[in-house]
């Protein structure tokens, strides 16, 4: 293994080596690192360069005392040269460098999809939040114009009932005043058969006297006294209306939930996220139910089975 402290070309033993190649584990000069590079064999090998360069250190094979310089495909694991040999002969291997960059290709890409899939995640969440918001705006928006639609024929139904009973009182109120002229008209009629009389008061001749008086009392009988038989009468009986009478009359609402996507994987996870978040119990019959909403429209409704 190359010596970092020493820092001189391992192939002429003479120039600074700054230039370590990673394949050969040896420091090369920049003269030695050319010819490395125009070799068939080695053209293709990476250097890390720099004054600074520390050659990495090499893991060792414990019961070999060797790099390891392979991968093992087979057995997942690094191994060295006597290692291939002895207990990987008819294995699958690779250098343990082109091994370790597609591990870490993997890795990254690993890495990357999952990443990818959680931003994805958090947009489908905010759009659905978002969505969700607009909903509820919405729904309350609906609500507050049905109240607002159920108070206007409240309204009109007041003002209806109260210009019928307006009318009512004054046609009644002219029947009642129509009785009540023509009982005064008789009244004055009486009054003036009443100073008739009084009038008589001062008449001696006997015979004068029978005569007016007879026909006092037939004016009196000619006075048509209409009866009164009945008087007007209004009464309201106020309805006792309950709260559920009034929801009655207003439109249903519903909570669900949306499947961003419908999986197996989807119903397990809601399955365990709605007892956890949501404190659901365990009920085969709710979740039968449950799994059928989601799977056939993609949609969850619960129902009143669903215990929060």
């Amino acid at each position: 293994m190359a010596q970092a402290a020493s820092k001189t070309c391992e192939i002429c033993v003479s120039s600074p080596g700054h230039n370590y190649c990673e394949q050969c584990d040896q420091l090369f000069c920049d003269g030695c690192k050319i010819s490395h590079l125009r070799t068939k064999m080695t053209k293709n090998h990476t250097f890390l360069s720099g004054p600074n360069t520390n050659p990495q250190v090499k893991q060792f094979c414990k019961e070999h005392d060797e790099n390891f310089i392979y991968y093992c495909m087979e057995c997942n694991m690094p191994i060295c040269k006597i290692c291939v040999i002895k207990k990987h002969k008819s294995h699958d291997f690779a250098e343990i460098k082109e091994s370790t960059d597609g591990i870490k290709d993997e890795v990254k890409k690993v890495i990357g999809m999952q990443m990818r899939n959680l931003q994805s995640k958090i947009a489908d969440i905010d759009q659905g939040s978002n969505k969700y918001q607009a909903d509820v705006n919405q729904v309350i928006h609906a609500i507050r114009e049905e109240g607002r639609h159920l108070k206007e024929l409240i309204d009109m139904n007041v003002e209806s009932l109260v210009k019928k009973v307006k009318e009512k009182e004054t046609k009644n109120l002219e029947t009642v005043q129509s009785i009540k002229n023509e009982i005064k008209a008789a009244l004055n009629k009486a009054n003036e058969q009443q100073k008739i009389y009084q009038d008589t008061q001062g008449i001696k001749d006997t015979t004068k006297l029978i005569q007016k008086l007879k026909q006092i009392n037939s004016q009196i009988g000619l006075i048509d006294e209409k009866p009164i038989l009945v008087m007007p009468f209004v009464k309201y009986t106020g309805k006792k209306v309950s709260r559920s009478e009034i929801e009655k009359l207003f439109g249903a609402l519903t909570f669900g939930y949306v499947c961003l996507s419908v999986t197996t994987n989807t119903i397990m996870s809601l399955q365990r996220n709605l007892i956890v978040v949501f404190g659901f119990r365990h009920n085969p019959t709710l979740y039968l139910h449950f799994f059928v909403n989601i799977t056939s429209q993609s949609n969850v409704i619960l129902t009143k089975k669903c215990i929060f």
